[in-house]
């Protein structure tokens, strides 16, 4: 699989009622983009913790700027799109760009994500050699993938975002037990303030 430098991360807050529809009409316009475009992956699911609890969060991954360009257009003018911001029931609350660190990692995407958990943190300094250090943990712990980038446009420029999915929610629990007693961690919580952790209920 190609390595990926950047994510797209859109958020819309949607009525509850509206949900079921929502999300068809969310998969029809992500296989559009996947058959028009040239995205690397696209991943969609629900907020499940945190300040936009029961938004919907879709995330494209892209090689260039160029690509996402490309794809932009495409979803702009699909059906399923237009359907579901046409529908006042759902409207885009904020949409980022972020560039990927490289962070090696064995990216186990052969097995089906079920979870996401982003982790968004104001610094002076990166983070990326404490995360690269803490990668055996998370990887020895469950998780499936796992990425560090900063923020470049749209809200919260500047802080840095990790990404890691997850197969069960008990992986999860796993990895952050195994934080709690790591030297690096705790040494990494005094440099940074965690402004936000989410987890999403990928589809």
């Amino acid at each position: 699989m190609v390595t990926p430098n950047y994510c797209i991360i859109t958020v819309a807050k949607c009525n509850p009622a509206f949900m079921d529809k929502a999300l068809n009409l969310t998969e029809g316009f992500k296989n559009e983009i996947e058959r028009e475009a040239n995205p690397i992956s696209i991943r969609y699911g629900v907020m499940s913790t945190g300040q936009h609890a029961g938004a919907i969060a879709f995330f494209q991954n892209y090689s260039s700027l160029s690509d996402f360009e490309k794809s932009f257009a495409v979803y702009q003018a699909a059906n399923d799109y237009q359907a579901l911001f046409n529908s006042g029931n759902a409207s885009v609350i904020m949409r980022n760009i972020a560039k990927y660190l490289h962070i090696p990692f064995e990216q186990k995407t052969a097995v089906e994500a079920k979870y996401l958990v982003l982790t968004r943190v104001v610094a002076k300094e990166s983070m990326e050699s404490e995360i690269l250090a803490l990668a055996p943990l998370f990887s020895k712990g469950g998780a499936l993938t796992y990425r560090l980038a900063n923020v470049i446009t749209g809200n919260n420029v500047g802080n840095q975002l990790l990404g890691v999915s997850y197969s069960s929610m008990a992986d999860i629990e796993n990895v952050y037990d195994s934080l709690a007693n790591d030297e690096t961690y705790k040494g990494l919580l005094t440099k940074v303030h965690v402004n936000m952790r989410n987890i999403i209920r990928l589809r």
